[in-house]
């Protein structure tokens, strides 16, 4: 994860969540799937599908697919990739680790006849 951290002298590091990138969200499997990643500790907030297509739930690169809350803060979750949600791997409103798998992708581009904006 991309997360830059600024310094002041006799104080820790402290990191700025708002610069972090999709692409650093996903964690490539190898094999065409690529599982999403909690950026930082906090709970879990799914958000309700957008586009469906033949049965299956598809994202868009820098879709929003959930938050994470840390109190009062709600830090964006988003899929680095257009893909297919093969699964989700935390129950909604679960506490959740910087790094932990949230949801898990299949790398695979929307089929033709439902790429041309036909959502639903």
């Amino acid at each position: 994860m991309s997360v830059r951290s600024t310094t002041t002298p006799g104080r820790a590091p402290r990191a700025t969540l708002h610069e972090v990138s999709p692409d650093s969200m996903g964690e490539a499997g190898g094999l065409g799937f690529r599982l999403v990643v909690a950026p930082v500790a906090g709970r879990i907030r799914h958000l309700p599908p957008v586009r469906f297509a033949e049965g299956d739930e598809w994202v868009s690169a820098g879709q929003p697919v959930a938050f994470v809350e840390q109190g009062s803060v709600a830090i964006e979750v988003c899929s680095p990739i257009e893909a297919r949600v093969a699964g989700i791997l935390v129950r909604d409103g679960e506490p959740v680790a910087p790094g932990q798998p949230l949801v898990w992708l299949e790398a695979a581009p929307l089929p033709v006849e439902h790429a041309a904006g036909a959502e639903r």
